[in-house]
């Protein structure tokens, strides 16, 4: 069927794409970040946008995806270096995405990756796994595990940076504050003895020794079983 001028043909808008979206959308302050703010910034009908992305919802997790995916990318897996180190590496590196996402954190899905680049990285670390005597499915659990620990800590590295604390959080401590440190005395020193923010990093630390152990001692079990 030929289109008669002035309609409009269906489909992608020409004029604007997911990539161009994105950058609008990141030039401008979470809180500013409405539809008709990017349509603005791109110089387009708050329509044109629908194809990609259909509310303020989408806008923020395209957005918040995207820092996520970007720091992905860059994870560095050289060809000789151990499962145990890429492994160490890819955790660092997803909480240091998810913490620079800052209050966007909230809107990162991890099944909506679509980045190519990013889903290449997570790719070769699973390949480094499978090399190690891992299967498939539990190089998957792996990178699902790693990326639960990491938004953890990266939330409370937010929360640490902005001077909020969790709430229950601060119903332990103030418990513990008050009764006598004879009466619970290994939580009393545990919960009273750091700083929240060193805190979240030492047990984002410890989590990661764990699952590396963890997993070191499955392969072990596994070749000598």
């Amino acid at each position: 069927m030929v289109r008669s001028a002035g309609t409009r043909r269906r489909g992608r808008p020409s004029k604007i794409s997911r990539d161009r979206i994105v950058a609008a959308a990141r030039s401008l302050a979470p809180d500013t970040l409405t539809m008709q703010a990017v349509a603005d910034e791109l110089g387009v009908d708050r329509k044109a946008l629908n194809y990609y992305v259909s509310d303020r919802q989408g806008l923020l997790e395209l957005v918040a995806l995207d820092v996520f995916e970007s720091a992905i990318r860059g994870v560095d897996t050289p060809e000789g270096q151990d499962w145990r180190q890429v492994l160490r590496s890819c955790a660092r590196a997803m909480k240091e995405a998810l913490t620079a996402a800052g209050v966007l954190i909230v809107y990162i899905r991890f099944d909506g990756m679509t980045d190519l680049g990013a889903l290449t990285t997570v790719e070769r670390i699973m390949e480094r796994l499978v090399r190690a005597g891992f299967d498939a499915e539990e190089a998957g659990r792996v990178i699902t595990l790693l990326a639960v620990i990491a938004h953890a800590a990266a939330r409370e590295d937010i929360a640490a940076a902005s001077g909020a604390t969790d709430p229950q959080v601060d119903d332990v401590v103030r418990t513990v504050e008050a009764g006598s440190p004879e009466d619970l005395p290994l939580l009393h020193g545990f919960a009273l003895s750091r700083e929240a923010q060193s805190r979240a990093v030492e047990q984002f630390e410890f989590e990661l020794d764990l699952i590396v152990d963890g997993l070191d001692r499955r392969l072990e079990q596994r070749s000598t079983g």
